[in-house]
C-alpha cells in the first residue's frame, strides 16, 4: 500500500496544502507547532476513523473558518483509490471513490500503523491503553470486530445504568444484557486472542534481534477465561457463568465487575515482568516492537505493507534502536517527522518536506 498524496483544507493551522510523498521514506521536519504533526493526524484518521488527538471536529477547524476536507491517494494492490472526509457546519461526509460511505465501511481501507513517544510508554501505562492497542490494530483487519466493540459498548452502556440506578431492579431485563454480552464478549475475546497469538511470534523475534539475541520477550492476554479454553461455545457459557456469579457484587458496587473491558496484556523479559523488572530500554524495545508486529500483521492478512507513520519517535530511542528502526526502511513507506534531519540524512532513498506554520515545502533532491 502507497500513500500517493494528501489534500488539506482549513486543517489545523494548515489554510490549502497538498503533499506527494514517495514510496520509501518520507521526512517532515521544521520547529515544534508548525504542523508537522497535523499531517500525521490526517493520514491516520483514514486507518482510524477519527483523530488519535480526540476532541470534537469543531477543534478542528481552522481558526475563523466553517469547516474542514482531508483526502487522500493511496495505491494498493486492486488499483488506486481515494478516500475523503469534509466537516462542514456541522455536518460530515465521508466518501471512497466519490460514493458515500459510514464510519465503518471506512476503517479497513487504508491501513496504516502509527507510532508517537507517547507509544513508548505503553508497557508500563493503564490497562486501557493497552486495549485500545488491541483495538485500533483488530479493527484494521476486521468489520466484525468493529461492530462487535459497537455492540458492546452499547451493551454495557445499558448494563451500568441498570447498576446504578436508584428504580426497583429489574432482574429480567440485567438477564437479556448479560445474555447478550456473553456472545460479544466471547467472540471478541477470540479473535483479541488470535492477534495476539500472532503479535507473540513476531515480538519474539523483533526482540531477539534488537538485542542480539541476549534477550527473550513474551506476551500474554489475560481475561477472565483460562488460557485452555479455546472453542467459542465453552467461552460464551464461562461468560455466561461468570455474569451470573458476579450479580449480587456488581449489585453492590453499581458497576460491571467482570467483561473483555477489562482485559489486559502482560509482558516479560527473559521470564520476568516487564512492568516491574525491564529497564526503560528495554521497555521501549517492547513498544517498538509491538508496533512493528501491527505492520507485520497487516501485511501477512492483507498481503501488502500498511504505511508506517512515525511521530518524532527517533529522537527518543538510543543509538541501537535508532539504527535498527533505519534498517528497517527498505521496502516499507514510512512518513516520519522530526524537528531536525539528524540519522535520517543517512538514508539513501530519502525525501524531505520542510514545514513552517502550515506549509508544506518539498526540499531538492540532493
Amino acid at each position: 500500500m502507497i500513500l500517493k498524496n494528501i489534500k488539506l483544507n482549513n486543517f489545523r493551522l494548515c489554510e490549502s496544502a497538498v503533499i506527494d510523498f514517495q514510496n520509501g521514506v518520507n521526512l517532515l521536519y521544521g520547529k515544534n507547532a508548525e504542523g508537522k504533526t497535523n499531517v500525521l493526524e490526517a493520514i491516520y484518521f483514514f486507518a482510524r476513523g477519527k483523530s488519535f488527538r480526540g476532541g470534537k471536529d469543531s477543534d478542528i477547524v481552522r481558526f475563523g473558518e466553517k469547516g474542514y476536507s482531508i483526502k487522500i491517494t493511496f495505491e494498493r494492490h486492486d488499483g488506486e483509490h481515494v478516500l475523503e472526509y469534509r466537516f462542514y457546519d456541522g455536518q460530515r461526509m465521508r466518501l471512497c471513490n466519490g460514493v458515500k460511505i459510514t464510519a465503518k465501511e471506512l476503517i479497513g481501507k487504508f491501513n496504516a500503523v502509527f507510532f508517537c513517544p507517547d507509544h513508548l510508554s505503553i508497557i508500563k501505562a493503564a490497562p486501557s491503553e493497552r486495549r485500545e492497542f488491541l483495538n485500533i490494530a483488530i479493527s484494521q483487519l476486521s468489520n466484525e470486530y468493529v461492530a462487535l466493540l459497537a455492540e458492546h459498548k452499547k451493551l454495557l452502556e445499558g448494563k451500568n445504568a441498570l447498576l446504578k440506578s436508584d428504580v426497583l431492579y429489574d432482574a429480567n431485563l440485567m438477564s437479556s444484557y448479560n445474555e447478550q454480552l456473553s456472545y460479544v464478549c466471547a467472540r471478541i475475546y477470540e479473535m483479541r486472542r488470535d492477534y495476539v497469538e500472532k503479535l507473540s511470534v513476531s515480538l519474539k523475534n523483533t526482540i531477539k534481534e534488537i538485542s542480539q539475541g541476549k534477550e527473550e520477550a513474551e506476551i500474554f492476554y489475560k481475561s477472565d477465561i483460562s488460557a485452555e479454553k479455546s472453542r467459542f461455545s465453552d467461552v460464551k457459557t464461562i461468560y455466561e457463568e461468570l455474569f451470573k456469579e458476579f450479580e449480587k457484587r456488581e449489585q453492590a458496587a453499581k458497576m460491571s465487575l467482570c467483561g473483555i473491558q477489562r482485559d489486559d496484556l502482560y509482558f516479560t523479559i527473559n521470564k520476568m515482568d516487564a512492568r516491574q523488572f525491564a529497564s526503560q530500554g528495554q521497555q521501549r524495545s517492547l513498544s517498538l516492537a509491538l508496533k512493528i508486529g501491527e505492520g507485520e500483521i497487516i501485511s501477512l492478512e492483507k498481503g501488502e505493507s500498511p504505511v508506517y507513520l512515525f511521530d518524532d519517535v527517533l529522537g527518543e530511542l538510543d543509538e541501537d534502536r535508532k539504527s535498527y528502526v533505519l534498517s528497517r526502511t527498505e521496502g516499507r513507506q514510512m512518513i516520519v517527522t522530526a524537528c531536525e534531519k539528524g540519522d535520517y540524512v543517512k538514508l539513501s532513498d530519502l525525501k524531505m518536506i520542510y514545514v513552517d506554520g502550515g506549509r508544506y515545502t518539498p526540499v531538492p533532491e540532493r
